[in-house]
């Protein structure tokens, strides 16, 4: 219904900048940077294309594990703390009703912790997804208060603080999913 996929993202003008979270855009956007760095820098302009084929041939296989790994599950719907997972739920058949929108920092108000309890109740979610970047205290009171159990989801807004890269946090994130989506 209406009501559960309904977005607030007023903060941000109703745009959702986690474009990252979709390998096929971020595929398309590397497959730019590297014409850009090959005209740039036409003495390495060979290298800058046979690497980004080679990203394209990694995304491509992440974007099959996600279609793959999240094609028999007994849930669609996923409940995050901030909204920054549209890209990723738009593409693979899932629906994500977030805590708060697009901000993370935003508190959530009792009127949206009532519709998402209900979105709960309704699609049989049972975890609740919270961020290694920003304070999860809100989403765990409210994982308790539900009964719900938290995982975490990253966004990877930061792989500063990380040993990992984009195509390792990428699965780990598909392994998070099929786990709270009881996926076969």
């Amino acid at each position: 219904d209406e009501h559960d996929t309904q977005h607030h993202h007023h903060d941000l003008g109703g745009l959702d900048p986690h474009f990252w979270l979709d390998p096929m855009r971020v595929d398309h956007v590397a497959q730019q940077l590297a014409e850009t760095f090959a005209s740039a820098d036409s003495a390495h302009a060979q290298d800058y294309r046979a690497n980004a084929r080679e990203l394209t041939t990694k995304l491509a296989d992440l974007h099959d594990d996600y279609h793959t790994g999240l094609a028999q599950c007994s849930g669609d719907t996923i409940v995050v703390s901030h909204e920054a997972y549209g890209y990723i739920t738009a593409e693979y058949g899932l629906r994500q009703v977030g805590l708060s929108g697009v901000d993370p920092e935003a508190e959530p108000a009792p009127a949206t912790l009532a519709k998402v309890k209900a979105v709960m109740d309704k699609y049989n979610v049972t975890t609740i997804f919270t961020e290694n970047l920003i304070d999860s205290r809100a989403a765990e009171a409210f994982a308790a208060e539900t009964g719900a159990k938290t995982a975490v989801l990253d966004p990877i807004e930061n792989l500063a603080d990380t040993d990992k890269d984009y195509l390792v946090l990428m699965e780990e994130n598909l392994q998070e999913l099929r786990k709270a989506l009881q996926c076969r």
